[in-house]
């Protein structure tokens, strides 16, 4: 691995693939496995429930570590990387004590009555799990990029064997969480490995402060924006049975495949364009678009042609209305490619990362209600496409009004257009005329 020369955004994109396929994989072996439609929605639960209670402050605080890492001195940054610890830390600890005090309050608003699957393991998994997200980020600012990768292959490949193995072995749901739990544990434990060797243990209050106050407007935004997931989740968990749950979480799993790819780019640029003078890393983010659409746009335009047919056949027949909720939420590549946020975040303009965010939130909710009614689970897909791309148009908008950055400047928007249309082809094809 040391050998082969990653740049810190290709590694983090790499990373989040393994992490991808990961969880691709567990999902072919679960429904191979016999476990049931029902086992499995209730593990979707327990992801869905520590993702939602936690999602919004871990990335919310991550997309302030670029900018604020960038200007620390060198002896600086191994206090803020404590600092960070302990922040993360605390947080990890009141959403495992949430979710383990409103379990009884979360199986009626949001599971439809279905019990919290194993709240205890569900609160450990949140507390060990959450801080150990930083391992790759400090693995990314230290440019120790290899390790990245190391780091990924070794903990997921034991995740796919702890979770996707026990089913096959006559093992049940309770054995699969306590899995994933250890690894969670494992995780835990290489980071403060690495905090020991890179960090410096002594608590700085107004490190803390500095960092809540550039991070707060950020957790917020990311409350707002990145929670279509889990409103989508939970709307149908208050609505439908865990066997539509479990039909409609194996239909959205390629949503992650843009939206990691994208991420990483984006976390990695945040830093560039923290600097004054942003014309050279605009130029070096428009081709990293670029690259991005040459590895999104055909993979996605053939998943789509062939999705009707790929779910019977890699997971079961059971799955096979999964298909639909898969093209549905591959639309969202178009949105995933414009990335306002990214500069706009950077140069600390988050109030109107929130504003959009609000936006996007309301008509997400709103139309997710209304179309689930009338369309069932492909209504909430198709609502998470209209709100997600109205905010990117909101914020190009306001990137070109605050900061005279235009969509040409940070989009090939030739080949942008060309690829939507062929993509909105595949759609019309796929589901109205291949079905």
């Amino acid at each position: 691995m040391k050998k082969i020369n990653f740049t810190g955004v290709n590694a983090l994109q790499l990373f989040q693939l393994i992490r991808y396929g990961t969880l691709f994989l567990i999902g072919i072996l679960l429904s191979k496995s016999g476990i049931g439609q029902t086992a499995i929605g209730q593990y979707e639960m327990f992801v869905l429930i520590a993702g939602a209670f936690t999602f919004f402050w871990v990335n919310g605080f991550f997309k302030v570590l670029m900018p604020v890492w960038a200007e620390k001195k060198k002896e600086e940054r191994p206090v803020l990387l404590f600092n960070i610890f302990i922040l993360l830390s605390f947080f990890a600890l009141l959403a495992a004590l949430l979710v383990f005090l409103l379990q009884d309050a979360v199986s009626q608003l949001l599971l439809n009555g279905s019990e919290v699957p194993l709240p205890g393991v569900l609160a450990l998994y949140i507390l060990f799990n959450s801080p150990a997200l930083m391992v790759e980020y400090i693995y990314l600012l230290k440019n120790r990029s290899s390790r990245i990768i190391i780091y990924a292959l070794t903990t997921f490949s034991l995740q796919l064997l702890v979770v996707g193995v026990p089913p096959f072995l006559g093992y049940g749901l309770e054995q699969i969480l306590y899995g994933l739990l250890g690894v969670s544990v494992l995780r835990y434990l290489w980071l403060l490995l690495i905090l020991k060797q890179n960090a410096t243990a002594r608590v700085d209050v107004a490190y803390l402060n500095e960092y809540i106050k550039y991070g707060y407007p950020l957790v917020l935004a990311t409350l707002l924006s990145s929670s279509a997931r889990y409103i989508d989740g939970f709307i149908i968990t208050s609505q439908f049975s865990p066997r539509e749950f479990a039909v409609f979480q194996y239909g959205a799993r390629e949503l992650p495949l843009a939206l990691l790819l994208s991420n990483s780019l984006s976390m990695a640029m945040l830093s560039r364009f923290s600097k004054k003078d942003i014309a050279s890393p605009l130029a070096e983010f428009r081709s990293e678009v670029y690259r991005l659409h040459w590895a999104l746009f055909p993979i996605s335009i053939v998943l789509m042609l062939t999705s009707h047919w790929l779910f019977p056949a890699l997971f079961n027949t059971n799955f096979a209305e999964s298909a639909t909720i898969f093209n549905i939420y591959l639309l969202l590549v178009f949105s995933r490619l414009l990335f306002p946020q990214t500069i706009i975040t950077a140069k600390k303009m988050n109030r109107y990362i929130v504003q959009a965010s609000f936006f996007e939130i309301v008509i997400n909710v709103t139309l997710s209600l209304i179309l689930s009614k009338t369309m069932g689970i492909a209504g909430v897909a198709y609502a998470t496409v209209v709100a997600y791309t109205f905010e990117k148009i909101y914020l190009l908008f306001i990137l070109k009004k605050k900061l005279a950055i235009t969509l040409n400047d940070i989009l090939p928007i030739k080949i942008f257009t060309i690829m939507s249309l062929l993509l909105l082809m595949s759609f019309v094809i796929s589901e109205f005329i291949l079905r």
